[in-house]
């Protein structure tokens, strides 16, 4: 993930800087990984104003992520690396061979067309999920489990990571 840096023609843009957009392959959503997002404005549910300075923005749709990456035995193919409005990582879309759907955290370096699998046994490759016994020492990863099963809980902004953590 790029870095653009603005030239500072005012103050305000003296030390700016923006994610930039390369990596993305895919620019609409999963329609079946989607799920709405309720927001309140600062209104309770009489619609009276309880809290102040709540409201506006973009309307947003969750993209349902597969932290637990508990799919075992079932290499997966990336489809597309999306922008998620509601993360600072990238996603990807990844296509079991049984025909699954599932968004996982793009991790750094993954591709369009790359297999990767998860469960015991597997190379610490990019995208990859394995257990932490069994991810030699130096490699980078993320998405890490606090207790197994319960999916990732810790280090979940993939952006310069390689390999997914499953306990």
């Amino acid at each position: 993930m790029g870095i653009r840096k603005y030239n500072p023609v005012t103050p305000g843009t003296r030390f700016k800087s923006a994610n930039t957009f390369e990596e993305i392959t895919k620019s609409t959503p999963e329609k079946s990984l989607l799920a709405p997002i309720k927001k309140s404005g600062g209104r309770n549910n009489t619609g009276k104003m309880t809290i102040r300075y709540i409201g506006g923005g973009h309307k947003k749709r969750y993209r349902i992520i597969d932290f637990r990456r508990d799919k075992t035995g079932v290499d997966g193919i990336v489809v597309g690396v999306e922008y998620d409005p509601n993360r600072s990582a990238r996603i990807a879309l990844i296509q079991y061979a049984d025909g699954e759907k599932r968004y996982i955290i793009a991790p750094a370096g993954i591709e369009v067309g790359q297999t990767i699998a998860n469960g015991k046994g597997v190379s610490p490759d990019v995208g990859n999920a394995l257990p932490l016994s069994e991810i030699p020492l130096g490699t980078l990863i993320y998405n890490i489990e606090l207790q197994p099963g319960h999916g990732g809980k810790l280090v979940r902004s993939a952006r310069f990571s390689r390999s997914s953590v499953k306990s």
